[in-house]
């Protein structure tokens, strides 16, 4: 699933998440989608956070797999 907190973390992760996983915050989160992004468990094996503001870097990626950066901008089409 696909998460955020009020500090604009954005946070992938198979765990239901109650509370943020990116370093140093524990704001209270809120799920943003249901869909899960296989790939980024390949970087890390419980999930991925990231700032909002840094999601266009995954769509700048050459690297990032077309599959991924079409169901990021399914979710976040302000990118």
């Amino acid at each position: 699933m696909i998460y955020g907190c009020q500090d604009d973390h954005v946070c992938f992760s198979k765990d239901n998440l109650t509370f943020c996983r990116m370093k140093g915050c524990n704001k209270d989160t809120t799920a943003i989608s249901p869909l899960d992004i296989d790939w980024f468990y390949k970087i890390n094996k419980n999930g991925l956070c990231i700032k909002r503001n840094d999601l266009h870097k995954i769509m700048e990626d050459p690297n990032m797999p077309r599959d991924v950066k079409k169901h990021i901008g399914k979710i976040f089409f302000n990118i």
